[in-house]
């Protein structure tokens, strides 16, 4: 008897719920391209200029901070790899992680600053329908700051939100702790310092 009361406890919020969505929508004019994604020319392509002044809707950022620990890590037991100024990265050296196929079509890779000033991570792999590789992650300790040519990897959306003039760039708060999605067919995480000071990032 109780399990009858709560599905029908639970199917009336659902009504009540779906009553509501209908009423705000029905009552709330759309909102600009502009609020839903970044500012786009007549043909599609992603306007350069406009850019510079948009930020996504804060939904964006709160839904990705609710969502990232529910999402599958790409490892149980973090990874650290150290990128050396001048290395190669070739081969299994440190500074590159290998990443096998799964049977998932995309997992979260948590990737950490440990040491150093400032390091890029880039996750290299074979782009299939709607992915996007490579994937470019610069990392860095709030506060600090760089010069133009430590953060010239990274893109330019992250070099223009943290410009501070003077060829100089300030680090955000969690900087240092960002994450990057893996596809299926896997790949590699590669992670080289940013300047001539070596750095390690963990990999989870």
């Amino acid at each position: 008897m109780k399990a009858v009361i709560i599905i029908l406890v639970l199917v009336v919020i659902g009504f009540v719920v779906a009553i509501g969505v209908a009423v705000y929508r029905a009552v709330t004019p759309p909102a600009p391209p502009a609020a839903h994604g970044p500012p786009t020319t007549s043909n599609g392509e992603i306007d350069e200029d406009a850019l510079a002044n948009w930020t996504p809707p804060p939904v964006v950022g709160v839904m990705g901070k609710l969502s990232r620990p529910f999402a599958p890590k790409l490892l149980k037991k973090a990874v650290e790899l150290t990128g050396q100024p001048g290395s190669g990265l070739a081969g299994d050296t440190p500074g590159e992680l290998p990443i096998s196929p799964a049977g998932k079509d995309m997992r979260i890779a948590r990737l950490r600053l440990v040491e150093g000033r400032g390091a890029v991570a880039t996750y290299q792999c074979v782009a299939g329908k709607g992915e996007t590789c490579p994937q470019v992650a610069c990392l860095c300790h709030e506060g600090a700051v760089l010069a133009e040519d430590d953060v010239e990897a990274c893109e330019k959306a992250w070099r223009r939100a943290r410009s501070i003039g003077d060829d100089k760039f300030l680090c955000r708060k969690n900087d240092d702790d960002v994450s990057t999605v893996v596809y299926r067919l896997g790949g590699r995480i590669l992670v080289a310092p940013m300047g001539e000071q070596a750095a390690t990032v963990s990999v989870r």
